[in-house]
């Protein structure tokens, strides 16, 4: 059985292929069936601009979606969330925020966190992200800033 879980806190989502089943926790997908399951959200769509932890400067235009996509492992309990910015919530807002594995098949498999940002308005500020560990009350092992301009 395949299973990819994305990180939404404690209504987490398991995806698996083969049968569907609604429990309390959130939706988990259970079965054997060889067809893996893609959701659309998880990934970076085509002709969209991808930004890495390499780039510290975003330039965008006003209209299109861009992503910010960060290298996270799913195993380690390690995350990337959102921690502001001066751009977040006045220039660009967060659309989607999935982790996308690298190996589907391979439990915990390495891969990236893609943040997936709407341009709201044209302007400069930042994003700042932090890798947080496991646990209440952790402090975040790394940061990443962007400097984004919006024209």
């Amino acid at each position: 059985m395949k299973l990819m879980t994305h990180g939404w806190g404690r209504r987490g989502l398991a995806v698996a292929t083969g049968a569907l089943v609604l429990g309390a926790g959130g939706l988990v997908m259970a079965g054997c069936g060889g067809e893996q399951v893609n959701n659309a959200a998880s990934t970076a769509p085509n002709g969209v601009e991808t930004f890495t932890s390499g780039d510290t400067d975003v330039n965008v235009a006003l209209g299109p979606k861009f992503v910010i996509s960060l290298p996270e492992t799913a195993g380690t309990g390690y995350q990337w969330r959102p921690a502001g910015g001066t751009a977040a919530a006045t220039i660009v807002d967060l659309f989607d925020d999935a982790f996308v594995p690298d190996n589907p098949d391979l439990a915990g498999s390495s891969g990236v966190r893609n943040f997936t940002y709407d341009t709201a308005a044209a302007g400069s500020g930042t994003l700042k992200f932090e890798l947080m560990p496991p646990g209440r009350g952790a402090k975040p092992s790394n940061t990443e800033t962007f400097n984004v301009t919006v024209k």
